[in-house]
C-alpha cells in the first residue's frame, strides 16, 4: 500500500516539474519574440524588458543575455547622439554592431548609424573650418565672399540633421548679417537657405577696367547708362580671372552685372573680384 502511495506521489512530482519545464520554456520562447518584435518596432526600453523576464525564467541563457547588452550599448548610442556626444555615440554603435549573439536587426541599425556619425562628423568639421572663414571674411567686410563659405554650409542636402544644427544656426545668423550690409549698400543678394541653388551677389566692375574719371552729375550718369560692348566683356573676364576667380562660372549676363555695379559705384573689375575669393 505504501509502495503505491509512494509512486503515486512520484508520479505527480515528475508530472508537475514537467509541466513547470513546460510552461518556462514557453514563458521564455513568448519573452524572447515579444523582444524581438519590440526591436523591430524601435522600442527598445520595451524589448530589454521582454529580455530580461527571458532571463528570468532561463538564468542560464546566453542570448537573452547578449541581447540585453547589445539594446543596452544601441541605446547609449542613442542618447550619446541626442546629446551631441558623438565619438561616445559612433563608439557605443560600434559595440551594437560587433555584438555576434545579439539581435540581426540590430547589427544592421547600428553598422547604419556608426556610418551615418562617422560622415556627419567628418561634415561638421568642414563645416565649422568653413564659417570661421566665414566670420573672418565677414569681418573683414568681404561680405559676398563670406556668404560663399556659408553656402557650403546651407545649401548641403542634410544639414537639417540634427548634427549640424548649431553650425547651421550660427550661419544663418551670420548670412542675414552679411545681407543686411550688402543690401545697405545697394547689392542684390540671395539666400542660400531660400533656394537650393544658390546666388551669388553681383559685385561692381567698370568698363574702363581702372577707376573712372571724375566727373559731374550728368557726365557719370551718361556713362552708366552707356551699353556694355562685347570688348568690354572680355577684359572683365580677364580681369576676373586674374583674381584667381573661375571666370567660367560667369555667364555673359554676370559679367555685364560686374560691369554695371562697377560704374555705379566707381570699383574697379578687379576690385570687385578680389570679394569673391
Amino acid at each position: 500500500m505504501w509502495l503505491i502511495a509512494a509512486l503515486v506521489i512520484a508520479i505527480i512530482f515528475v508530472g508537475y516539474g514537467y509541466t513547470k519545464h513546460i510552461e518556462t520554456a514557453q514563458y521564455y520562447r513568448n519573452s524572447f519574440q515579444q523582444g524581438e518584435r519590440a526591436i523591430k518596432a524601435a522600442k527598445y526600453r520595451a524589448a530589454e524588458e521582454h529580455f530580461r523576464n527571458a532571463q528570468k525564467r532561463k538564468a542560464n541563457s546566453d542570448i537573452a543575455s547578449d541581447y540585453v547588452k547589445q539594446i543596452q550599448q544601441y541605446r547609449a548610442g542613442l542618447q550619446a547622439s541626442k546629446q551631441g556626444r558623438y565619438d561616445d555615440a559612433k563608439a557605443a554603435f560600434n559595440e551594437a554592431a560587433g555584438s555576434e549573439n545579439g539581435s540581426p536587426i540590430l547589427v544592421r541599425r547600428a553598422s547604419a548609424k556608426e556610418t551615418e556619425l562617422g560622415e556627419a562628423m567628418r561634415e561638421l568639421k568642414i563645416f565649422q573650418k568653413n564659417y570661421k572663414k566665414a566670420r573672418i571674411l565677414s569681418s573683414n567686410y568681404e561680405y559676398t565672399a563670406s556668404n560663399m563659405k556659408l553656402a557650403t554650409i546651407l545649401g548641403y542636402g542634410n544639414i537639417d540633421k540634427p548634427y549640424y544644427d548649431e553650425v547651421y544656426r550660427k550661419a544663418v545668423k551670420l548670412e542675414a548679417y552679411n545681407n543686411r550690409i550688402l543690401a545697405s549698400l545697394g547689392y542684390r543678394t540671395a539666400t542660400a537657405t531660400d533656394s537650393s541653388s544658390y546666388e551669388k551677389p553681383i559685385l561692381p566692375s567698370d568698363e574702363t577696367n581702372g577707376p573712372p574719371q571724375s566727373s559731374g552729375p550728368g557726365d557719370q550718369s551718361s556713362i552708366n547708362d552707356r551699353p556694355i560692348t562685347k570688348e568690354q566683356i572680355k577684359r572683365a573676364r580677364r580681369d576676373i580671372a586674374s583674381q584667381g576667380i573661375d571666370v567660367a562660372a560667369f555667364r555673359d549676363h554676370d559679367v555685364k552685372e560686374v560691369i554695371q555695379r562697377a560704374r555705379n559705384n566707381q570699383m574697379t573689375v578687379k576690385e570687385v573680384a578680389r570679394e569673391f575669393k
